[in-house]
């Protein structure tokens, strides 16, 4: 189908074009489709793209995005995990044959298998987002940067300071990317609408991480912290180790004990996590 620039974000005619496919939506897969034009220009012109390179669009459901999207990088995967749909994305992209449809669970592509210097977009599905931004930074190295819609308490959450609000999927992000909210976005927009708001999270990977420990030293240190979201740090080092080990701990990487983990600065995460392993190379 030629022209579908736009035309995706009517309801009317994602009703359709889904039906025409014999496709139900189904909410356990997050299947809530953006029918919004003004933010869906917004997620384009946020992705900075700029003719060449490669873009991975997580969950492209009925290719809204992907339409608009796919004028702007030189190949744009589309990984879509319900087989159904994907008789409805090679007909909504039929225009552009730099996109190509991959079936499949986005979690199980290694990134570097899809490109080098990825882009890598999508309205992900709330019940994946921890496991893709995990991926995202475990595999950072072919990614360069990312624009993902997710939960809006979750995006809150990725960008919250140090506090009772910081969460451990942020503290783990924020040690390799820059990650910014840059919109909310009501649950209004979408075909069928979701419980809850959304938000559009631009993350952009750093040259230089914050932080320098070896990154399972640095797990385990995020690990240690958020065990326990209202003990001291000291009560929650001794869920895992001995009162003497905790204290010696927290003395080698100059930290009081009294303070609860959730507060920490990257910093002292950092330090933590190399005392947790001292043989790692700073």
């Amino acid at each position: 189908m030629r022209g579908m620039e736009g035309k995706l974000t009517s309801p009317t005619v994602l009703r359709e074009v889904l039906s025409r496919h014999g496709v139900r939506l189904r909410p356990e897969l997050g299947q809530h489709f953006l029918a919004d034009g003004n933010i869906l220009e917004r997620i384009v012109e946020l992705t900075e793209a700029g003719g060449d390179e490669t873009a991975v669009e997580v969950g492209a459901g009925a290719g809204t995005l992907t339409v608009a999207l796919a004028p702007r990088v030189r190949e744009l995967v589309a990984v879509e995990v319900d087989r159904r749909l994907i008789s409805v994305l090679e007909e909504t992209t039929a225009a552009h044959p730099n996109v190509r449809v991959l079936p499949g669970d986005f979690r199980g592509f290694p990134l570097s298998s899809l490109g080098e210097r990825i882009l890598l977009v999508g309205n992900l599905p709330y019940g994946i987002t921890s496991d893709v931004l995990v991926k995202l930074i475990r595999e950072r190295e072919a990614v360069e940067r990312a624009v993902v819609m997710v939960q809006r308490e979750v995006g809150e959450k990725l960008v919250a300071p140090p506090g009772p609000e910081a969460s451990r999927l942020g503290v783990h992000l924020r040690a390799y990317f820059d990650a910014e909210v840059v919109r909310k976005v009501p649950r209004t927009v979408f075909f069928p609408p979701p419980a809850v708001d959304s938000a559009l999270i631009r993350l952009r990977k750093l040259p230089v991480p914050h932080v320098t420990a070896p990154e399972p030293a640095f797990e385990r240190a995020l690990s240690l912290i958020f065990s326990g979201r209202r003990k001291t740090l000291r009560r929650a080092l001794l869920g895992q180790l001995s009162a003497a080990e905790a204290d010696r701990i927290l003395a080698e990487a100059r930290l009081d004990g009294r303070v609860r983990g959730e507060a920490l600065p990257l910093e002292a995460v950092d330090r933590l996590a190399h005392t947790l392993d001292p043989g790692g190379t700073r």
